[in-house]
């Protein structure tokens, strides 16, 4: 889609991205604070999460059960929240002509909220319902296991979760809103159809920015995952064994990064794959995913996915073998250029939207201020030789940090086994 970035930088510290999609008739819109769980209390590590709730739910001028999001919702416009380890954000998305009231909602719901008992304690029983639910997904719970180990500073189990709730009180919730919520720790991002650029967008945010303590932007962790000398496992009484195979290391530079973006591709990116094309002809698994994560400080390669005990030896070898073909210098540019044209199909077919669009400027610009421009990056996904991917995969195995967990109907000694497979991804 034919669009242009304008960056604001608000008087009270707040910056943010509008994005100008001629002829949108849609605007997509997020408003992001460095307050995710890594910033809160160990001890009540749902207040973030809590927090989200009660501001999506009530204000001082919406103060009944519901009436904030049930005001946001009419005239069809969506409006959601998330909570994770470095964020919380508050998304809308509406028709144009709606803009000025969302606007309004979104002054309310950052610098208005409203922290009383029976509005508390409601979101603390949905917290409650929505982290029960997450201890029947069985891949989540295989995440979050592994990541509890190798991020003990950042995750935290469910089960531990639920545990704290009945501890969070009003006054935590408005201690960590006055903490976190200001303005230098908050980005904004708006994607439509804005021929100022944004400008009377971000001077209306401003106003609402302008509410909050000045404050200061939160710096995320760097941490690098811990290598585990033994898998986690987690006992399912279930017929499939999901798993988690990831390589930690250090942070990777934005040609690594794209590197490690075709790395990805080359290994499970569609049929034609190394890794789920032959499971597929060989009717070992359904699916397998990639792994890929890189942010300032930190980045993570490896697989995830679901496979019956039948078949899990001999999808580990796969995995395996496969990955240490490519890390060996197996790629060959014929399949190199394959997984290019995959990975840039894909991307532009999955920006059609502004909330696509919106999507791809985010995270860069949230993380460390950079402008990730869109059709500069797939001509370097061009650029991207054989030798880097290697090399990337190389980085990956060498890093001395890895972790494995699986759950389902596995004993330690067949996860040792399984482990064994998957030894030449870092041997």
């Amino acid at each position: 889609m034919k669009h242009r970035v304008i960056r604001h930088q608000l008087a009270g510290g707040t910056e943010g991205l509008v994005i100008d999609v001629p002829g949108s008739s849609v605007v997509s819109l997020q408003v992001r604070f460095n307050s995710g769980f890594q910033f809160g209390d160990p001890e009540l590590y749902e207040v973030p999460h809590v927090l989200e709730h009660v501001l999506s739910t009530v204000t001082k001028k919406h103060p009944k059960p519901n009436e904030f999001f049930v005001e946001a919702q009419k005239n069809g416009a969506y409006v959601n929240a998330f909570t994770g380890v470095d964020t919380n954000g508050y998304v809308y998305e509406c028709a144009d002509f709606e803009l000025d009231r969302i606007l309004t909602l979104v002054d309310e719901q950052i610098s208005e909220p409203l922290f009383e008992r029976a509005s508390v304690l409601a979101e603390i029983g949905n917290v409650r319902e929505e982290l029960t639910r997450n201890l029947t997904q069985h891949s989540t719970i295989c995440a979050v296991s592994l990541s509890e180990k190798c991020y003990p500073h950042l995750w935290k189990g469910y089960e531990a979760r639920i545990k704290q709730l009945p501890g969070i009180l009003p006054r935590h919730l408005q201690d960590y809103h006055g903490r976190t919520h200001t303005a230098r720790n908050a980005r904004f991002y708006v994607a439509g159809h804005f021929p100022d650029g944004g400008e009377r967008t971000a001077e209306r945010l401003e106003k609402a920015f302008a509410k909050l303590p000045e404050g200061e932007r939160f710096v995320r962790s760097r941490e690098i995952g811990r290598g585990l000398t033994k898998s986690v496992v987690v006992k399912r009484d279930i017929e499939q064994l999901y798993y988690r195979i990831a390589m930690f290391f250090g942070e990777l530079t934005e040609p690594q990064r794209r590197a490690a973006t075709l790395l990805r591709m080359v290994l499970v990116g569609g049929m034609g794959s190394r890794v789920i094309g032959e499971a597929r002809k060989r009717g070992l698994a359904y699916a397998v995913g990639g792994v890929g994560h890189a942010e300032p400080g930190n980045s993570s390669f490896g697989f995830t996915g679901y496979v019956t005990t039948d078949n899990a030896d001999a999808l580990f070898e796969l995995v395996g073998r496969e990955y240490a073909a490519v890390r060996d210098g197996g790629v060959t540019e014929r399949e190199l250029d394959a997984a290019k044209d995959l990975m840039i199909g894909t991307v532009k077919r999955s920006t059609q939207t502004v909330g696509d669009l919106l999507g791809w400027y985010v995270d860069p610009y949230d993380e460390t201020g950079e402008i990730r421009d869109f059709d500069e990056t797939m001509e370097q996904l061009q650029g991207v030789s054989v030798g880097q991917v290697t090399d990337v995969a190389r980085q990956a195995s060498g890093g001395g940090r890895r972790g494995l967990s699986f759950l389902g109907p596995v004993t330690p000694i067949a996860a040792a086994r399984y482990a064994s497979h998957v030894e030449k991804l870092w041997s």
